[in-house]
């Protein structure tokens, strides 16, 4: 399948969710009944435009999560909140207001993104409040009434709607697995989520004691809460942005190797994101083939990187070591132990045993470690060496081939050979050829002596 065709189909696919959540939305509006107050009270009114003012001031403090530009926000705070207030459809409309005007008029969204949002944000809304009432949750803005189960309920289905369908939506559009997405969006925040959610209940008293002063006290707190959630994804941003740091720094010392470990974790993540690995599994597997080199940056290296000829045995067994010191400095970092640590300590192992430092073989190999053996063999072949011209794509294909069950896992040479994603990178960052019937074939010992070191 062809780029232009695989865009074209996920579009399509993306358009058609779409419509099916817009199409959800509006059988949840149409089959129950509406609950209009007669002869329309002001303070009504008045708490439907506070509740939507403060929706909108909520989210227009939203932030960006590294996943496929998605926003999050404590918007679900008065969302959440208005169902144990108003009765259907009011919720709805007042969730569905609010990303209409924060996405159209705060953050000026294409027009595909304020429909999905407004769609769904009314879902989500929509489904919770009829869970709320069927099981006798209390509604008005005349008494405070909490009841754990309805309450607890109302939370869950809530973030069950909204954060699934926000997950499926990048899957359809970013083609990362539902898994993935979901584990995102959903899994680190989770427990803040629902320890969040609390505000809601406080929210509710609040205003039924004290109406428009109970949300102005409210606003401090949902300041704290957002500050916590950006808090925590910045510290996610700064730790990759160190290991990038450190890496290039050890990449300085060899020019020929200049963004390799770069080049082998974008591959490695795109052979972990193929396989439908959760989203803490794929992120290991990244930073591991990121740092996987890391020991060489310890100056009994130095000599051997700038060495254009061939290794000795000696000087060979010297740089099998670097594996170990590569293991021993990420052991160093708290949140690199244990998984990361361990691939990166065998990323040389070899699926017959033969490889180091510990001679494991098949499933004794963590996945990541094998992973990365890939990703790091295609960029050493699909690279100018001094010692030899870049393979194609197609030729290193045969290589992999040639060596699945002794050097490589079968299984995942089988699935680079059919990658998609993996030509896409190597045809979009350096426009390797294909192979012709007249390429000469490169024989194995020229890249071996260098890439299982």
């Amino acid at each position: 399948m062809n780029e232009r065709l695989r865009r074209t189909l996920q579009q399509a696919l993306l358009y058609a969710y779409i419509s099916a959540v817009s199409a959800a939305t509006l059988g949840v509006l149409a089959l129950r009944e509406w609950d209009i107050p007669a002869p329309f009270p002001s303070k009504f009114w008045n708490a439907i435009a506070a509740f939507v003012l403060l929706g909108v001031v909520s989210e227009s403090f939203s932030f960006t999560i590294p996943v496929a530009n998605v926003r999050t926000s404590v918007s679900f705070v008065p969302f959440i909140a208005s169902v144990a207030l108003f009765q259907h459809p009011w919720p709805m409309l007042i969730g569905g207001l609010t990303a209409l005007v924060a996405d159209t008029f705060v953050r000026h969204k294409p027009l595909i993104r304020v429909w999905f949002n407004t769609a769904q944000f009314m879902l989500a809304s929509g489904l919770c409040s009829w869970v709320y009432t069927a099981l006798g949750g209390s509604v008005g803005l005349e008494r405070f009434a909490f009841l754990p189960l309805p309450f607890a309920c109302l939370v869950i289905v809530y973030f069950l709607v909204n954060h699934g369908s926000v997950a499926l939506a990048v899957s359809l559009s970013s083609g990362v697995s539902v898994r993935e997405a979901w584990d995102r969006i959903s899994k680190n925040a989770l427990a803040t989520d629902l320890l969040s959610s609390m505000l809601a209940v406080l929210l509710v008293f609040l205003y039924v004691k004290l109406q428009l002063l109970g949300l102005a006290i409210l606003v401090f707190p949902l300041f704290l809460v957002r500050q916590l959630y950006q808090m925590n994804y910045r510290m996610q941003l700064e730790l990759e942005e160190k290991l990038e740091l450190m890496v290039k720094a050890m990449e300085a010392r060899d020019p020929y190797t200049s963004g390799h470990s770069l080049r082998v974790s974008e591959y490695a993540l795109a052979i972990a994101r193929e396989l439908r690995l959760s989203a803490n599994a794929v992120d290991d597997i990244k930073r591991a083939a990121l740092l996987h080199d890391v020991g060489k940056i310890y100056e009994e290296f130095a000599p051997l990187l700038r060495k254009e000829g061939k290794l000795t045995p000696e000087e060979r067994m010297t740089m099998r070591t670097h594996v170990i010191r590569s293991a021993q400095l990420v052991d160093t970092a708290t949140r690199l132990r244990g998984s990361v640590q361990a691939m990166i300590r065998h990323h040389h192992e070899n699926f017959d045993g033969s490889g180091y430092p510990d001679g494991l073989a098949g499933d004794d190999i963590p996945m990541g470690a094998r992973i990365i053996m890939i990703a790091d063999t295609i960029d050493a072949m699909t690279t100018d060496r001094p010692y030899r011209r870049a393979m194609p794509l197609a030729r290193a294909i045969e290589e992999l081939e040639a060596f699945a069950g002794r050097q490589f896992d079968p299984q995942l040479v089988k699935l680079v050979s059919k990658s998609a994603s993996i030509r896409r990178l190597l045809g979009t960052d350096r426009g390797a050829p294909e192979a012709s019937p007249d390429t000469p074939r490169v024989p194995r010992p020229a890249w071996a002596q260098r890439i299982a070191q």
